[in-house]
């Protein structure tokens, strides 16, 4: 059966001839054109083009004045506008040479005049069905490309904002709208939240939350089913469009059983259909899929800053722990060129004496403040929260390390011996959270020996492997097997005090900065820390 939105063209120089074919075509449901020469035919459907009513099939005469059918048959081919429709050759020459030139040409069909009613009928019929089908092949083809597109876009991103947004605007080319909506349940509120729209400037919409009684979302959302509502008069839609007459095409969102919003399609009346429901379901579930993605990155996210402050935070526990440990020392540390200065400024404010000698007292105090100065800054280096990552000589924390660490490998009778290279490449990295690395690696290896010992600390550069290393060999007992297996594990220690996060919490700095930490330990041959970072390159 002919479609009743087929609109034809008929042409032909002969007035009978467009009486007989209008009559016969007017036993279908059609719209039926005449033009009485070619070239007033080509610009008719040229006209019709523009106003949106294109022409569905054209019955023309071969013999006409002028450009003669074959003629325009070859125009309408050329014309990228035009080329499509499909075109019913109608001549009284029945000879094998002109149906097949025609054919030859694009024609879709040849009748013979004269012909029988049914059976142009009959043939046009046949024309009008393939045009049809080619033309919803061509949409549906259309569609696809234009979900492929929108599939690409919304799995590119994990942005929940920018998801939505992409979806919307891939539907909009589509589907003709008023307005569209992606409607989301908000986790905490639990209310029905316009969280993307896309609408004529001047609608607000983004944000505004859909009353728990509108019966559109509320029967979606209860049923769990797309719904097309059709002249709806009343709701909130009705009044964030300030249209008084609504069809409301309105998909689900699902997660499992979970409803977790709802795309809506809004036109003014009489402007959806239910053949465009399919689209707008596969697109519904692509978004429900991208919207639980995009949440669970989130959620991913948070989770990870939260990792990261605890991290941090255990960070900043084992500093503390670290100078509570060093505590008498560096206390000791501190007296010391206090007394020093003390002592200086009274005897250089003693009447009677040399200006020499003062001047010398006073050198000694200033001496003693710049060391204080040097021990303070070292501490509120090391116990600053953790500073950025940057290029630096890696001798540069163990220097720091060390000095920290001085007083009380002084007082535990500790020998240090230091070959630490000179104009090594640069690594990247926080100076204070590597200084805490290698602190407590020494203050390790000074509780290692209880009755002195010597340490040794060394640096070199590995050219093979583009790493910097850094070496820490004590003269202690060495570390028993079993304990050197969990010894990098948190809450691990053999000590009746102390947190057992000192070195888990080292290994975790170290490997944030791309290198490693080893251990080796023969039985009663002391122990070697060796920290391995890689080499930092200037980018070009």
């Amino acid at each position: 059966m002919v479609d009743s939105q087929a609109r034809i063209l008929v042409v032909d120089d002969d007035p009978k001839m467009i009486h007989l074919v209008k009559e016969v075509l007017d036993m279908i449901p059609c719209e039926t054109l005449v033009a009485d020469e070619g070239e007033g035919a080509l610009a008719l459907l040229h006209q019709e083009l523009v106003k949106a009513t294109p022409v569905d099939a054209v019955l023309l005469d071969v013999m006409m004045p002028g450009e003669d059918g074959f003629r325009i048959l070859e125009r309408m081919k050329a014309d990228v506008q035009l080329g499509q429709i499909p075109v019913i050759l109608i001549t009284g020459l029945d000879s094998i040479p002109s149906k097949t030139r025609g054919l030859q040409m694009g024609a879709d069909d040849y009748i013979i005049k004269p012909f029988d009613p049914q059976e142009l009928l009959a043939r046009v019929g046949v024309v009008l069905r393939i045009r049809r089908t080619e033309q919803m092949l061509r949409r549906r083809n259309q569609e696809l490309a234009a979900l492929d597109d929108i599939n690409r876009m919304v799995s590119s991103s994990l942005d929940l904002d920018e998801v939505l947004a992409s979806a919307l605007e891939g539907l909009g080319r589509l589907i003709e709208t008023d307005a569209l909506a992606l409607v989301l349940n908000d986790e905490e509120s639990q209310a029905w939240v316009v969280r993307t729209a896309r609408a004529q400037s001047g609608i607000w919409l983004e944000g505004r939350v859909v009353p728990a009684d509108d019966a559109v979302l509320r029967g979606v959302v209860a049923d769990s089913r797309s719904m097309l509502f059709r002249a709806v008069r009343e709701g909130f839609w009705n009044e964030a469009l300030a249209c008084t007459s609504l069809d409301i095409l309105c998909v689900p969102l699902t997660k499992g059983s979970e409803r977790i919003g709802a795309l809506v399609v809004l036109k003014q009346a009489a402007g959806l259909d239910e053949e465009s429901m399919p689209l707008v379901e596969h697109l519904a579930a692509t978004v429900s899929v991208a919207v639980q993605n995009a949440r669970l990155f989130q959620d991913l996210e948070s989770f990870a800053e939260e990792v990261e402050r605890s991290q941090n935070q255990l960070i900043q526990v084992e500093k503390m722990a670290a100078v509570g440990r060093l505590a008498a020392s560096l206390a000791h540390e501190i007296n010391n060129p206090l007394q020093a200065i003390q002592n200086s400024l009274h005897l250089a404010l003693h009447q009677g004496l040399e200006e020499e000698k003062r001047r010398q007292f006073l050198e000694m105090a200033q001496q003693e403040v710049t060391r204080l100065v040097q021990i303070v800054r070292r501490m509120l280096d090391f116990y600053r929260p953790s500073s950025a990552m940057q290029p630096l000589d890696v001798n540069r924390p163990v220097e720091d390390a060390l000095a920290i660490a001085g007083k009380r490998l002084q007082q535990a009778h500790i020998e240090v011996v230091s070959r630490l290279s000179s104009n090594l490449p640069p690594v990247r990295g926080a100076p204070n959270q590597l200084t805490q690395v290698f602190l407590n690696i020494i203050i390790n290896a000074v509780e290692a020996m209880p009755d002195g010992g010597t340490l040794w600390v060394g640096s070199a550069y590995h050219a093979e492997r583009r790493q910097i290393v850094v070496a820490f060999r004590d003269s202690g007992p060495g570390i028993a097997p079993e304990m050197r297996e969990h010894m990098f594990e948190p809450f691990h220690t053999s000590k009746s005090t102390g947190t057992g996060l000192g070195l888990a919490i080292s290994y975790g700095i170290i490997e944030r900065h791309g290198g490693m930490i080893e251990v080796e330990s023969p039985p009663g041959a002391g122990t070697t820390f060796i920290v391995r970072l890689p080499q930092h390159y200037e980018e070009a």
